[in-house]
């Protein structure tokens, strides 16, 4: 049997994660099998294994997805060199929105993976793993803002960190409930400057007695 190219391997494991999605819409995430996937998929268990270790790594590999529009973020942090940290993190949060609005697959797993509050459930852990994950990035973005004068010295790192991740989940949230209110062209972006201003005025460290 010929040997698969890298074309149609590719679209095989794309047609795996868009059957992932359909069938976590409708069953959830903890209750849905490999084995039902590889069904709706049309493709074997062992070509499920072939892309993915399990079914938590299937997951991961999602939210990386939803999640890669802060791996600019990331290599601003790792080079130590942007001059603009914060413009950075807003214009990522913006990809972030943009990316849901242009890919409908994206936006539905977010959902998925928002609805998914058992602790339980793979995705929850996940969850908690990536606000950690995201509160450590935010605090290496804000730390590298006062580097840059962006930031007072006095500006409190991790209670910034919290806010943003705690803002832009809301902001989510409330753009997937009510998308025609929250325009992208207007609103999101407003909200976005609003933001960075609301970084830069508040959030000093408390002032030890």
């Amino acid at each position: 049997m010929a040997r698969k190219t890298k074309e149609e391997a590719l679209k095989t494991r794309e047609t795996i994660i868009d059957a992932a999605v359909r069938v976590f819409s409708v069953q959830g995430i903890s209750r849905t099998t490999l084995t039902e996937i590889a069904t709706e998929a049309g493709v074997t268990r062992g070509a499920i294994y072939w892309h993915f270790k399990n079914k938590e790594d299937l997951l991961e590999v999602l939210w990386d997805d939803i999640l890669s529009p802060f791996d600019v973020v990331r290599r601003a942090v790792e080079n130590g060199q942007e001059i603009d940290p914060l413009g950075v993190m807003r214009n990522a949060h913006l990809e972030l929105f943009l990316g849901l609005q242009r890919n409908p697959r994206r936006l539905q797993m977010l959902k998925i993976l928002l609805n998914s509050e058992s602790a339980d459930d793979p995705s929850y852990q996940m969850q908690k793993h990536h606000f950690r994950e995201g509160q450590e990035l935010n605090a290496k973005l804000l730390s590298s803002a006062i580097k840059q004068g962006q930031l007072p010295e006095t500006f409190d790192v991790r209670m910034g960190s919290i806010a943003i991740i705690v803002f832009i989940t809301g902001l989510v949230r409330k753009w997937i409930m009510f998308p025609d209110q929250l325009g992208m062209e207007s609103e999101i972006p407003a909200l976005l400057d609003g933001l960075t201003q609301m970084i830069r005025s508040g959030f000093a460290e408390p002032q030890k007695s």
